[in-house]
């Protein structure tokens, strides 16, 4: 018997059609009224309200961006539904939540258009049904190769809502149809059990009705009862043991920001969570990972009732609130300690609501992971990790689809690259399979099921087809589990996994390390804010009568938190979103030193009035700060009263006074109190200056006629650092056109693009005394835009500033500022979370090739064996080190999806710091903290006293990174980590004597009590390793 070669498409357009047919309508509910807002009201307005209901029929348009519109009707069930599954498919045109007799039921959109009523209908039944409808907005830009367009508001159309009863063997045939179909296309050709479907569905097409609307159901269902005899055989063949398995959970990625705001995340929530829960009743197999414990929350805040619901599944183990983290979050940008915090409030909040305790990190949508993650999750108690982004990468693929992570201390976890928004399909698992390149050792994959970004999660087809190939010959087995089931199973039964040491590095979506400059610098003061706000409660509640206010500056950090999800802090979101992150940096900010300057007053033990003004100085670092002491808001006029003090007033490029301190050492995690008098002090200037030549006491600098540095020599090492031929603090500009994900990457192709950019306008010495020298430099930046710029020259320090205005005004273009270093050297070291990575500086190997901008935070270090120059920063995150150069991106100006392209006015400092030695901790490190911690300050004209330093530790390469109210205790939690990859013994003295000392996780679970000698406990850290310390008082 001859096939017919188009037997397939045939087959297509005929299930495509009884896909048409599987549910029967037995009513339209009519009338329905509806009502338009611009409101979030999570309810059905009520008759004490003052909403104007009106009636709505078919065709009714309504929307705008930004509108929500609630339908509502009554209606009884018919006869017809009596002991069937009733089901409703409401047709808003928007994005819908059913609310069902006051109840969520579940999400009507594209992929969710019918919902299921009850399980059992009764003839006479009322029910009262609510649709709160959103109208979204459109934005264009958002997906690879969209087109410059402007999208307007959207007008939608209501065409009503009809109560449906589902032809189950009609079902049964388009699901069965559907996977029969796939495997054939699957399966290889020359396979057995291929050509037995084909032949069988070759008889299914010549008894089947190709299109049974056109016919009377009397004629076509006989038809489909003989189609699905000749089919049934074929679903009941089984698999070989060694068939691949496929472990499926559902899940909806759901996007706490992004094209919507934080609050429209809050309805995508009860839409997703309620529709789930809806399915879960009709499908008892079925398990969802529910990874945000922000969004379950949000459900509790907003929709309790859903929450309640939430709660009863997962005490049967069917919904799994697993993730590890408070929110799913950037994780190359935000700090080591922010990232601790996610997952402790991760893990507080689910074993809170949930009582449950997270064992895997769920990242499926992250722009990389850096190498201190794996030591950050296991001091958390999280031991796995999944995500499918590195399947993303642009130029090489990652080696590894299942394997241990080892990070730069060591510590080692165990990853798994699944797959999310996807089908568990003979077609999709079949391609899965393909792509595990390591099949001698991996038997088996992870598969996330659901509709995901906006939310919505799976569709009832999704779980039909997946039921129907649990154990399918020719198809990949399923086994419907939990994420935590399916790691330990990877754990327990798979061996010989590979490891992969270092950081994992997404060869893709770049320029999220510089879009939306304004959000990562608000981010690092932030951090920075906190820190200083939580020490110096700290030290205010080591003493009597003072409160610390924990729950004050958790809010704080919650908030600040969720502005760190993977679409607002890499700048990937619309306008809106950027707008309200921006405001809520800027309260976090305010709160934070408002927390901070009431625990001042507390801890200044004001006493009578002095006849000048007293200035307390306090140090949140571990070490001492002597050198320059940077103060503002310091009233003009006053000086230091001690005459050993040096002092310098200037006006930086922001047009902000400030009065420079010398000869000042602040103790650590300790304070100074400084009197200051009325009067006027000048000193000797060590600095000369001429046309185009500065010498200060550490170098002698060389500018050209547009300002750029064209030699550096060293006066101690008799060394210069600029390479021949080269300059420093050259800029350069470029088209910034990526061929996709316009804010989100930067492309390879990038670099012949740029070329000096900067056009020196003029050129002053706005400041010299006897710690600054200040050169001001003004420069035209492409066509519309203006840099002001002051090169700060110190007294007291090698290090070289680089004060900074940028008023932007150019689109989707890129700028950075390049330095060519006489250094030779292999790698780069580049600070992040926790310690510092090492980068290969040349381009060897394609991956290397693929890293030409990567993630730093305050530093980037090259040094050969005896010299070397670190390149800090205030708040800026894309650098690239190759060949001896530098490059430092400033600004990014995609248009897409915030067509803003960043424009305004932009503050940041970056800093060049030659040190005449290796590379250490106290040469870099210590420097770029110091560049980025300020000195907190307290100004009275009183008396005051100063605590002593709350301790102090002894090893110049261990840094306190935190120090909090202790969790559960009447203490205080101190977090330290090694810096310089060099294990060492420390010891911490306290100045007052805790009670008892525990190490512990990084829960601060786990306690393991420490010896103490006297007033100090003596420890040993390993090469970057992270203590937590939690001490009694």
């Amino acid at each position: 018997m001859l096939i017919d070669s188009k037997l397939l498409p045939k087959l297509a357009k005929i299930e495509e059609y009884y896909m048409e047919m599987r549910f029967k309508k037995v009513a339209e509910i009519s009338p329905m009224q509806m009502y338009e807002t611009r409101e979030h009201l999570r309810r059905e307005p009520d008759k004490n309200t003052n909403v104007k209901w009106r009636n709505v029929n078919r065709g009714q348009r309504w929307g705008g961006s930004g509108v929500t519109a609630w339908f509502r009707g009554d209606f009884r069930l018919p006869m017809d539904c009596e002991g069937k599954k009733v089901f409703l498919n409401a047709r808003t045109g928007g994005e819908s939540l059913l609310l069902m007799n006051g109840e969520p039921q579940g999400v009507f959109d594209r992929f969710h258009p019918i919902v299921l009523l009850t399980m059992k209908g009764r003839t006479g039944d009322r029910y009262h049904i609510a649709l709160e409808s959103y109208s979204g907005s459109t934005f264009p830009g958002t997906q690879p190769h969209e087109k410059d367009i402007v999208v307007a508001p959207k007008s939608l159309v209501f065409d009503g809502a009809d109560i449906l009863l589902q032809r189950e063997d009609v079902c049964d045939f388009v699901y069965n149809l559907r996977v029969l179909r796939q495997l054939i296309n699957a399966l290889d050709e020359h396979s057995l059990r291929r050509n037995q479907i084909i032949k069988a569905l070759n008889k299914v097409f010549a008894v089947i009705d190709f299109i049974p609307m056109d016919q009377p159901e009397k004629v076509w269902r006989p038809k489909l009862a003989q189609a699905r005899k000749i089919m049934q055989p074929l679903m009941e063949n089984k698999n070989a043991p060694t068939t691949p398995t496929f472990g499926v959970v559902n899940h909806s990625h759901i996007d706490t920001a992004w094209l919507w705001t934080l609050a429209e995340t809050r309805r995508k929530c009860a839409r997703t969570f309620s529709s789930m829960l809806n399915l879960m009743e009709q499908y008892p197999e079925a398990v969802f990972i529910q990874s945000a414990p922000c969004h379950a929350e949000m459900i509790r805040e907003d929709y309790p009732e859903i929450f309640e619901r939430m709660k009863k599944i997962a005490r049967a183990r069917r919904w799994e609130p697993n993730g590890g983290m408070w929110v799913e979050a950037e994780v190359n940008i935000a700090s080591g300690e922010s990232l601790v915090r996610n997952f402790l409030f991760g893990q507080q909040a689910t074993r809170e609501m949930f009582d449950y305790t997270s064992d895997t990190l769920w990242l499926p949508d992250v722009f990389g992971f850096p190498a201190s993650l794996p030591q950050i999750m296991r001091g958390c108690g999280v031991e796995y990790f999944c995500t499918t982004k590195l399947d993303w990468n642009d130029s090489t693929r990652f080696p590894y689809d299942t394997f241990h992570w080892k990070g730069i201390d060591g510590t080692t976890v165990l990853v798994h690259f699944n797959t999310i928004a996807c089908w568990a399909d003979p077609e999709s698992l079949h391609e899965f399979w393909k792509r595990v390149q390591h099949k001698e050792i991996q038997d088996r994959r992870l598969c996330a099921i659901g509709h995901g970004d906006g939310g919505g999660g799976p569709m009832m087809e999704m779980l039909e087809v997946a039921r129907r190939i649990e154990d399918l010959e020719g198809c990949p087995r399923i086994r419907h589990t939990t994420v935590s089931k399916f790691m330990k199973g990877v754990r327990d039964e798979l061996q010989e996994l590979p490891t992969w040491s270092g950081e994992m590095y997404l060869e893709n979506h770049r320029g999220t390390l510089t879009s939306i400059a304004d959000i990562k610098r608000l981010n690092r003061k932030a951090e920075i804010a906190l820190r200083n706000a939580e020490f110096i409660n700290v030290l205010a509640a080591s003493g009597k009568g003072f409160s610390y206010p924990k729950e004050d500056l958790r809010k704080i950090w919650k908030n600040l938190l969720i502005l760190q999800f993977h679409d607002i802090l890499p700048g990937s979101s619309i306008k809106q979103v950027n707008i309200e992150a921006i405001d809520s940096y800027q309260k976090i900010l305010r709160e934070a030193q408002a927390l901070e300057r009431r625990a001042l007053e507390n801890i200044s033990h004001k006493e009578k009035k002095s006849n000048g003004m007293n200035i307390l100085l306090f140090n949140s670092l571990s070490w001492e700060r002597s050198g320059e002491i940077n103060l503002e808001k310091i009233p003009a006029g006053f000086i230091p009263s001690d005459e050993n003090i040096q002092s310098q007033t200037i006006i930086n490029p922001a047009g902000e006074r400030r009065l420079i301190l010398g000869g000042v050492s602040i103790p650590a995690l300790g304070g100074t109190i400084i009197p200051f008098k009325k009067g006027k002090k000048t000193g000797r200037t060590p600095f000369k200056v001429s046309e185009n030549k500065i010498e200060t006491p550490y170098a002698i600098v060389t500018l050209d006629k547009n300002g750029a540095i064209v030699s550096l020599l060293d006066k101690r090492a008799k060394r210069e650092i600029v390479k021949y031929g080269g300059v420093l603090n050259r800029f350069m500009l470029g088209a910034d056109i990526p061929d996709a994900w316009d804010n989100w990457n930067t492309d390879a192709g990038q670099k012949v693009k740029m070329s000096p950019g900067a056009k020196l306008i003029k050129r002053k010495v706005a400041a010299v005394g006897n710690l600054q020298l200040r050169l001001r430099t003004e420069y035209q930046i492409g066509t519309a835009s203006k840099l002001v710029q002051d090169i700060v020259f110190h007294a007291l320090s090698e290090q070289i500033d680089f004060e900074s205005v940028l008023d932007w005004k150019e689109r989707r273009a890129l700028l950075k500022t390049a330095f060519d270093f006489d250094i030779l050297c292999d790698f780069a070291r580049h600070e992040i979370q926790f310690g510092h990575l090492e980068r290969p500086m040349h381009w060897n190997q394609a991956d290397d090739r693929a890293q030409f901008e990567v993630c730093a935070h305050k530093w980037t270090d090259i040094s050969d064996n005896g010299f070397g120059v670190a390149l800090l920063n205030d708040c800026k995150y894309g650098v690239c080190a190759k060949d001896g150069d530098f490059t430092l991106t400033l600004i990014k100006a995609g248009v897409h999806p915030d067509e803003r392209a960043d424009a305004g006015r932009h503050y940041f400092t970056y800093s060049i710091l030659p040190h005449a030695q290796p590379f250490s901790v106290d040469a870099v490190a210590r420097p770029a903290y110091e560049l980025n911690t300020p000195i907190i300050t307290l100004q009275s004209d009183a008396t005051v006293a100063c605590p002593p330093s709350l301790f102090t530790i002894d090893a110049p390469n261990v840094i306190v990174e935190s120090i909090k109210w202790a969790e559960g205790k009447k203490g205080y939690t101190v977090r330290l980590y090694e810096a310089g990859k060099m294990g060492t013994h420390v010891s911490i003295k306290f100045s007052s004597i805790p009670r008892r000392v525990w190490q512990t996780n990084m829960l601060e679970e786990n306690p393991i009590p420490l010896d103490r000698a006297n007033s100090a406990i003596n420890i040993y850290i390993r090469p970057f390793e992270i203590k937590t310390l939690v001490c009694e008082i």
